[in-house]
């Protein structure tokens, strides 16, 4: 366990970096360091921080590329236990988006969205605490331990909500049975969308669903 910490430190500076937004350093870093790491779940890790830094910095290329490489570790895990693997599909999906790739991005959410339900499901209704990416979006992390890793990834993946938006104002006056009608309204014109080959409009409307959470 002190091995793991020591190995670990390295983020402490990371997310110094992060605060002050010199993101491109924070993400040298990381990668400076990730040959310290030696489990698959840290590694993919290291590369899921590195993603969401660069979406930041609008590098789409290189967050997709970090985000593929997380994807690739994560597969040859069976369980992570403090987070989803939806996370990195996810991410990914936002980055391909912003780069104009609307397949690639809706066949990510897709994807995520199966991921997180058997997740569920295998919990067999135990207390699922795990990070997924819901809470990214909500930027709620209640009842999981964090450590210094994770903590630069949920700074890291922070998203910057613009005080214009039109939905988070709508949010606030309608309840939350009405708000699980819209995403499930939301949801289904997606798919509607997705099979007829539009997959513009069905990300967008995934995309604008997830702006209810």
């Amino acid at each position: 366990m002190k091995k793991l910490e020591e190995s670990l430190s390295f983020y402490d500076e990371a997310i110094n970096l992060i605060d002050l937004n010199e993101y491109d350093w924070a993400i040298k870093s990381i990668k400076r360091n990730i040959d310290l790491l030696e489990s698959k779940d840290e590694i993919a890790l290291a590369y899921l921080n590195c993603a969401f830094l660069s979406d930041k910095l609008g590098d789409n290329l290189s967050a997709i590329d970090d985000f593929s490489r997380s994807i690739s570790f994560e597969a040859e895990i069976d369980i992570i236990h403090k987070r989803s693997k939806d996370i990195s599909f996810s991410g990914r999906s936002n980055s391909r988006y912003k780069n104009g790739d609307y397949h690639g991005a809706i066949e990510d959410k897709r994807q995520a969205k199966k991921i997180r339900l058997l997740e569920i499901d295998q919990s067999l209704g135990l207390n699922n605490t795990k990070i997924d990416y819901r809470n990214i979006l909500l930027g709620t992390f209640v009842g999981i331990d964090l450590g210094s890793n994770y903590n630069a990834l949920i700074k890291g993946s922070k998203i910057r909500r613009s005080k214009y938006d039109l939905i988070s104002d709508y949010k606030k006056v309608i309840s939350d049975k009405r708000k699980e009608e819209v995403i499930k309204k939301l949801e289904l014109l997606s798919d509607s969308k997705y099979k007829i080959g539009d997959y513009k409009g069905s990300i967008k409307a995934i995309r604008r669903s997830e702006k209810y959470y």
